[in-house]
């Protein structure tokens, strides 16, 4: 598995795919079946499930179950994505058990 810069992956997710590009976001409760690639500048919403073997476009919105190309994103995503994920890590504090 082969996984970009810049990637969000939501709570629950179960991630099989064979690459995940940059600049990726993955909502929460999402299932990416096996060698499914996911292109760069896409975002995945929430509860979506991505087929095994499926190409996911740049700049493309999936949504539902199976996943189903609902939107399209902007050139700018690129630098929204990597300016949100800068500040999460920026605000990132550790649990300590």
């Amino acid at each position: 598995m082969k996984i970009g810069d810049h990637v969000t992956i939501g709570e629950g997710t179960i991630v099989q795919a064979a690459t995940i590009g940059s600049f990726v976001s993955i909502g929460k409760n999402c299932v990416i079946g096996r060698f499914a690639i996911i292109k760069d500048c896409c975002r995945i919403e929430d509860n979506t499930v991505i087929p095994p073997n499926s190409v996911v476009p740049s700049f493309s919105v999936y949504k539902g179950s199976p996943g189903k190309l609902v939107d399209e994103l902007p050139e700018s995503i690129q630098d929204i994505v990597e300016a949100r994920t800068k500040d999460r890590y920026a605000k990132f504090v550790p649990s300590v058990n």
